[in-house]
């Protein structure tokens, strides 16, 4: 959240404006920017996606030597 007087974002937690002093109310103490967690929830949805893909493609490479070892083998 920011300051309702400046826009200065403070830290969790804070409880006073290290910019301009002004009293935080306790939502902007406590509660997360929607916005910040919004661009965080995309971060780790990407990561997972990526990693998902990756893993995929790895099963896929391993099922290809598999059938191919048993093809040379039989």
């Amino acid at each position: 959240m920011k300051c309702d007087k400046c826009g200065f974002v403070p830290n969790p937690g804070d409880q006073i404006c290290m910019n301009c002093g002004a009293k935080l109310s306790l939502l902007n103490a406590v509660l997360p920017d929607v916005e910040e967690v919004k661009i965080e929830t995309k971060k780790n949805n990407k990561k997972i996606i990526i990693i998902s893909v990756i893993g995929i493609v790895a099963l896929i490479i391993i099922i290809f030597l598999i059938i191919k070892f048993l093809v040379l083998k039989g």
